[in-house]
């Protein structure tokens, strides 16, 4: 991806590495003061104007922005970057394994680091890519982890990656309703927008339904009733892909 104008200014320090983890997302060029505060803060994944995705290609899809982000480009063989959105991969941890780390595993990590806790009842919404890494961080994390699908397909899966719990209940509101006040945390990882009223009504008191698929940009609102979210302090909120600060890597 080439890199922001420079004018005439050179660099000394520039210089291939072979292997690293690029973060999913670069924010936009064109920014906010508040958007720079986040940058400053260490939250550069952070930004009301959105962001320009470094592997997700022009416009990010259906999500994206409109028009195309003008330099294109999309798994590259070699990009040019900031140093600090680079991370040396480990000499043991293997580049297939890392790819999928720092882009599915990435867009879940920050709600893990947010919302779960040793001890704390995670459910984790919809087991696909993103769900398979949200059920194995949050059970690193020590959450007693239930994975939530619309069907039995999914059971192996689910529990062969580190959960508890399994519940083919989604889509079902008869069966949501069974699991009412069960959970601390809802990590919804499906890219649609469903009624959350069931998935509310499965939290504990105080307890967060945190969405972490985007859906479509034209199915973009909910509605959902403010008087049981006041009186059970029950907290709707949706989080981002991982920021540089949150990436860790240990031999």
């Amino acid at each position: 991806m080439p890199a922001s104008p420079v004018g005439k200014k050179k660099f000394s320090s520039l210089q291939p590495i072979p292997l690293v983890f690029v973060l999913l997302l670069l924010v936009l060029t064109n920014v906010t003061v508040l958007c720079v505060l986040y940058r400053k803060t260490g939250r550069e994944n952070l930004c009301e104007e959105g962001y320009q995705g470094t592997y997700l290609g022009p416009a990010a899809g259906i999500w994206g922005k409109d028009p195309h982000h003008e330099h294109g480009g999309c798994m590259s063989k070699v990009m040019r970057i900031e140093e600090r959105f680079a991370i040396k991969l480990p000499d043991t941890l293997p580049p297939e394994v890392a790819c999928p780390l720092i882009c599915g595993g990435g867009t879940v990590f920050e709600a893990i680091v947010d919302y779960v806790e040793s001890g704390k009842s995670v459910a984790i919404a919809s087991i696909g890519g993103l769900g398979t890494a949200a059920i194995r961080f949050a059970r690193l994390f020590g959450g007693q982890v239930t994975a939530l699908s619309r069907s039995e397909a999914k059971r192996g899966g689910a529990m062969k990656a580190g959960a508890h719990f399994f519940e083919a209940c989604l889509g079902d509101v008869d069966k949501m309703a069974n699991l009412a006040g069960k959970f601390d945390v809802i990590l919804d990882t499906n890219p649609t927008n469903p009624d959350i009223g069931p998935y509310m009504g499965m939290l504990k008191i105080n307890g967060t339904y945190c969405k972490v698929g985007i859906p479509a940009a034209s199915d973009m609102n909910f509605t959902y009733a403010w008087i049981p979210t006041i009186f059970t302090q029950k907290k709707i909120a949706g989080s981002i892909h991982t920021q540089v600060g949150q990436v860790v890597l240990r031999d």
